[in-house]
């Protein structure tokens, strides 16, 4: 039994349902909230009501954005016949530190996966393969993780890509160890996956 009132617990439930914060840490973020007074805990409610209800998949790309949109797609200074397939809005966020990549984007939102039951229509395969029928695209990068699911998922890329896109196809370069992701690996090496990515 909690000595916490039942709406501070709330807080912490909530707050360690979230990847990487456990339950100790939870309960010190929440403390914390509460002694920095109504402004932070306040600010914080506001950003957390309005991301929910403002931000959704930009209509081209599904990364994150608030228009139809974001900002990346909408960037006249990209390349648009770069295509940079992705797993998450995070990988997004890595690449883009690296300042070495100026193409487009498109975001899976996951990885098929049997074991899950994450099937092709539960990711953004679809669309994908609609942007390469459109014929714009000359390179496609794949940059999806060195998971085994990672693998399984541009390989079927490729297989439903076939006859559909006639551009080249390169991969990140090696660089990556087996099993990372990309946000959770430092800027140097995303940057050299990046610049001496290779043909697949």
């Amino acid at each position: 039994m909690t000595s916490l009132p039942p709406a501070v617990t709330a807080v912490i439930d909530a707050l360690s349902a979230l990847p990487g914060i456990g339950q100790r840490s939870a309960e010190r973020l929440t403390l914390r909230l509460l002694q920095t007074g109504d402004s932070l805990a306040l600010t914080l409610s506001q950003a957390l009501q309005d991301m929910t209800t403002q931000v959704h998949e930009c209509q081209r790309c599904h990364h994150l954005c608030e228009g139809t949109l974001c900002s990346l797609c909408s960037d006249p200074g990209r390349d648009q016949h770069q295509l940079c397939v992705v797993e998450s809005p995070l990988d997004v966020l890595a690449l883009e530190r690296t300042h070495s990549y100026r193409g487009g984007y498109h975001v899976l939102h996951g990885t098929l996966s049997p074991l899950r039951k994450v099937s092709p229509q539960d990711i953004r395969l679809a669309s994908l393969l609609e942007r390469l029928r459109e014929g714009e695209i000359t390179e496609l990068i794949l940059a999806t993780g060195a998971s085994t699911e990672s693998e399984a998922t541009a390989l079927y890329l490729l297989q439903e890509a076939e006859g559909i896109y006639t551009g080249s196809v390169t991969r990140l370069s090696r660089g990556i160890p087996s099993g990372m992701q990309l946000d959770s690996l430092d800027v140097g090496t995303v940057t050299r996956a990046m610049t001496e990515r290779r043909s697949w």
